[in-house]
């Protein structure tokens, strides 16, 4: 894997927020409301997703957690601009440039 983008700042108030559309395993532990999980195909428990594949607990309008003291453990773990989310945020800009090259391929 190549090198982890360091230039940027990282601000989740101008981010897409990426983080908020990766599956979350939620742990025993945690103290998520229940109307918020679901079980994915292996049978784990998940944060529920709405239907556009964001965590339900966002607030679209904000980009914010509603749950955010309550957050799951993973969630906690992620760190505003550490390597996980520099990671995710270089995936998901690579996807998207991957979209649009073969959008104006199909498109001209």
């Amino acid at each position: 894997m190549g090198e982890i983008a360091k230039a940027d700042p990282i601000d989740c108030r101008r981010c897409d927020a990426v983080c908020c559309r990766l599956s979350v395993t939620v742990m025993p532990d945690d103290a998520v409301p229940g109307y918020l999980l679901d079980t994915d195909e292996a049978g784990r428990t998940v944060m529920a997703r709405n239907d556009e594949g964001w965590c339900a607990a966002i607030d679209p309008y904000h980009l914010r957690c509603t749950i955010y003291s309550q957050r799951p453990a993973i969630c906690r773990q992620f760190a505003m601009g550490g390597d996980d989310c520099r990671l995710v945020r270089q995936d998901y800009r690579r996807q998207q440039h991957d979209a649009s090259t073969i959008f104006s391929t199909l498109h001209p």
